[in-house]
């Protein structure tokens, strides 16, 4: 039951606990009574778990590990020993993990949906179908002719170099532009070495060889081989820096998995992300932040921007990508952002504040979301009408929250100017914002489509979740075919709400709360699966599902 301590805190409405679970005894019952009756508790395998699903505890294999040949797992732990109570408190606490795992939608989770009647239960592993692209999918040349002293001259580095920091470094300014100057001309001067300074730079060089224009479509196919190339190059110097801590590091390992991102390989930019965070692990100042107030030693708790601004961005991009990518080994205690706000650089640059006005807002926005997520993992699923309308109370208040967010910003990141005067960081953070509608509303979607409630304050706000459903999709198409970091986390977010206005046909008390456009807005993001499909190896399968549920509306 190790579970059960990390959320034990949960059941007072403390945070989460980092501190591992115990060994559960059995307790001898009092000399002269009876023992309670002692009995076997079934626990879902974790395949079923991760679905949430009924798991019919089948051995050796359960029913569904076995018709969709999966690994079938099922809990260590004999569950015998315990009392009537106690297996009533294991079963409260697996209800709240399972909740709190739940506030986090993907894909796999709407595929899994009821409405759909196990339809799509062979296609829910996302990762399998990732690694249905090679590799060396995207054009990867197996010399450095890219990257020898001659083709590398001051004019070239130097223009990759504003290429990545106009385009890619702006929504992360964890790098201090000045000394990243100085790192390439260094590199340009001296040639390249095998070290950190080295392989920062050709990252640079392949993120700016890759980037384009917001708005703008994917790269050529010259591009993305001489980007590869170039990312090649650094990989073959990144060895030399495993093991070891420091900012140099983090930012190198961080910096590869912007470019996976980019090129559509979010498996391979998970592992760098991961090891982009174990590099941080030694800064002073995250050790004092997971300290108890009392017990912080002042003096050191500060750290420098870059290894603040550093370890945020680690934690962000790798929770972000765990999260949907479903990872087993790790547990809904580590589903924490960290307490610490970067210290913004003195700089006089206005494009420099105007990223650290972003960072720092996309921070606050994402400190909402998780703030959002914990509060109603702790508000009893509605089973009636009185608990909807319970329920929709709380609404406003996190309505007025997200509204208090956007009155904050400052002018240069006003959100209140026409979207089609967006650039890259306006779209950004406009998407973020629709994720947390979206997260308030879910409880009255998933109640309108599965659980075919029809009172009216599930319609109230059922109505506005496909309304949410809607409105990405339409933020999201000016960057359909614009290659980022962010890319593969856009297909992800539009195809889970096509496939949400799809499920929503198929049930009565949904179907008169459609939305206005709702089968354009399907078929818009048809047509950008098609457009990245041979490149990234889920785009191709959710494709053939969102035709196959069209064409049976």
């Amino acid at each position: 039951m190790e579970h059960a301590d990390s959320i034990g805190s949960a059941l007072s409405g403390a945070p989460p606990s980092n501190t591992p679970g115990s060994q559960a005894k059995r307790r001898p019952a009092p000399r002269g009574t009876a023992a309670y009756p002692r009995k076997r508790a079934n626990t879902a395998c974790q395949v079923c778990r991760a679905r949430r699903t009924k798991c019919d505890n089948k051995k050796p294999s359960c029913s569904f590990c076995e018709r969709v040949g999966a690994k079938c797992i099922s809990s260590p732990a004999d569950l015998s020993a315990f009392d009537p109570a106690s297996l009533k408190i294991l079963e409260r606490l697996d209800e709240l993990e399972d909740r709190l795992l739940s506030q986090h939608i993907g894909v796999v989770d709407v595929l899994a949906w009821p409405v759909f009647g196990g339809r799509f239960d062979a296609r829910l592993d996302t990762k399998s179908l990732l690694r249905r692209i090679p590799l060396d999918a995207v054009a990867s040349p197996s010399s450095d002719s890219y990257t020898s002293v001659g083709e590398l001259d001051s004019n070239n580095g130097l223009k990759l170099l504003d290429a990545f920091l106009q385009h890619v470094h702006i929504k992360n300014p964890i790098l201090d532009e000045a000394s990243v100057r100085q790192m390439v001309h260094r590199t340009n001067f001296d040639g390249l070495g095998w070290d950190a300074e080295s392989c920062l730079v050709l990252i640079i060089y392949a993120l700016g060889t890759i980037a384009s224009s917001f708005g703008s479509s994917s790269s050529s196919p010259a591009n993305l081989g001489r980007a590869t190339s170039y990312f090649n190059a650094s990989q073959k110097r990144i060895g030399t820096l495993l093991g070891r801590g420091g900012t140099l590091e983090a930012q190198c390992f961080f910096f590869s998995g912007v470019f996976l991102m980019t090129a559509l390989q979010p498996i391979q930019a998970w592992r760098n992300f991961v090891q982009a965070l174990a590099a941080c692990q030694e800064f002073e100042f995250a050790k004092q932040s997971l300290l108890p107030v009392s017990n912080r030693n002042l003096e050191s708790f500060g750290g420098t921007t870059a290894e603040e601004s550093v370890y945020w961005t680690c934690w962000k991009s790798e929770l972000e990508l765990r999260v949907l990518l479903q990872l087993p080994d790790f547990i809904a205690k580590d589903l924490v952002y960290p307490r610490l706000f970067p210290t913004p650089p003195i700089g006089n640059g206005n494009e420099e504040h105007r990223a650290w006005y972003f960072y720092l807002a996309e921070i606050a926005l994402r400190r909402l979301d998780t703030r959002v997520r914990y509060e109603m993992c702790h508000v009893s699923r509605p089973t009636g009408d009185m608990a909807f309308v319970e329920l929709s109370d709380t609404i406003p208040s996190y309505e007025d929250q997200i509204e208090s967010w956007m009155r904050s910003l400052p002018d240069s990141m006003s959100l209140q100017t026409p979207e089609s005067d967006d650039d890259v960081l306006k779209f950004i953070l406009r998407g973020h914002m629709m994720n947390i509608y979206e997260l308030i509303y879910w409880p009255f979607l998933d109640a309108t489509i599965n659980q075919q409630q029809g009172f009216l304050a599930v319609e109230e706000y059922g109505r506005k979740g496909l309304n949410c459903c809607l409105e990405r999709i339409r933020l999201n198409k000016p960057g359909f075919k614009h290659r980022h970091h962010g890319t593969w986390f856009m297909l992800q977010s539009c195809t889970r709400s096509a496939l949400i206005l799809l499920a929503a046909t198929r049930t009565s008390y949904a179907t008169e709360l459609m939305p206005d456009g709702w089968r354009s807005a399907v078929i818009d993001v048809m047509e950008m699966l098609r457009f990245w499909e041979h490149e990234v190896g889920d785009a191709g399968d959710r494709l053939r599902i969102l035709e196959e549920l069209l064409e049976s509306v």
